[in-house]
């Protein structure tokens, strides 16, 4: 069997690379940081998980990929290889930009993205003493409760209809629209009001992947923050790189995305619809999707159709 490079060393690349190697694959996983985990490196099952799987499979660590023209290389600190299409993008999420959220200001210094955040304290160092997190997800609030465990006088300010019942955090409803500070930031305004604050951490994301001709992974091309339906698109993706393109597949026609693409192979049947919620109908059966993406099995067919969609 081909031999496969996984970029990124998150949950979604080792589990791809365990999967992988179960079935038979030689696979390396290179990160370019000094840690593995990714994103969920702060919450203790899935970073125990992480070490684990680096310690079964060697991850070679403070190791990037990048291209130069045309072409993809992986490189470490004494050494390079040309990547090809048996690579795959386990990259992750990217934090989004100021201008994308709609903040503008003054651009001190304090303003810092989530995954840096998390690469400081790993280190033992803090972002400031008076850290406004600005973000409706999860990663944003365990951030937040480890700031706030570490000493910072912290404010998790949540937009839109995100859960805000989060013990022992003090919590703004709210949207950021301004950031102000010559030098270091000094406040950010929340709902017509300013906020005191010497530090920002912007934890709302996107999937990033950068090597688009790259099979991609996880939460390079799957928003979720569900860490089962990111680890179920590793084992979905090994199965259908062990299988080739050989074998008998299911042929899917999708009123929606679906990862990882349309078709799959018909040992698997399993995919992921790329909704928030909605009705489905697959070859007239009703599945109804809340909270998604979901993992969905498909019938044993030749031809899966799937209609509906988001409400």
């Amino acid at each position: 069997m081909v031999g496969y490079t996984v970029i990124g060393a998150g949950i979604a690349g080792l589990v791809l690379a365990q999967e992988l190697k179960r079935l038979g694959a030689s696979v390396e996983v290179i990160e370019y940081r000094e840690r593995v985990g990714g994103i969920h490196a702060l919450q203790p099952e899935l970073a125990g998980l992480a070490e684990a799987a680096s310690a079964e499979l060697g991850v070679k660590l403070g190791a990037s990929a990048v291209r130069v023209g045309d072409e993809i290389y992986a490189v470490g600190r004494d050494w390079h290889e040309k990547l090809g299409s048996s690579a795959v993008a386990a990259t992750g999420f990217r934090a989004a930009t100021l201008p994308e959220l709609g903040i503008y200001g003054d651009r001190p210094a304090g303003v810092y993205v989530h995954q840096a955040v998390m690469d400081m304290m790993l280190y033992g160092l803090l972002p400031g003493r008076r850290v406004v997190v600005y973000g409706d997800n999860p990663y944003a609030a365990i951030l937040s409760a480890e700031l706030l465990r570490r000493g910072c006088e912290v404010k998790l300010v949540i937009a839109g209809d995100a859960d805000a019942s989060l013990g022992g955090l003090d919590v703004i409803r709210g949207s950021i629209k301004y950031v102000k500070g010559r030098d270091r930031v000094r406040g950010v305004l929340v709902n017509g009001e300013w906020v005191a604050a010497d530090s920002l951490v912007v934890s709302f994301f996107k999937p990033f992947n950068p090597f688009p001709e790259l099979r991609g992974v996880g939460q390079a091309v799957i928003d979720t923050y569900d860490s089962s339906v990111v680890m179920e698109s590793s084992r979905i993706l090994a199965r259908e790189l062990a299988a080739g393109g050989g074998g008998e597949a299911i042929e899917i026609d999708s009123d929606v995305p679906i990862y990882p693409g349309s078709k799959v192979s018909r040992d698997s049947r399993r995919i992921i619809v790329l909704i928030r919620s909605g009705v489905l109908f697959i070859n007239d059966k009703e599945y109804v999707v809340r909270n998604g993406p979901a993992v969905v099995e498909l019938p044993d067919v030749e031809r899966a159709v799937i209609r509906g969609g988001p409400p």
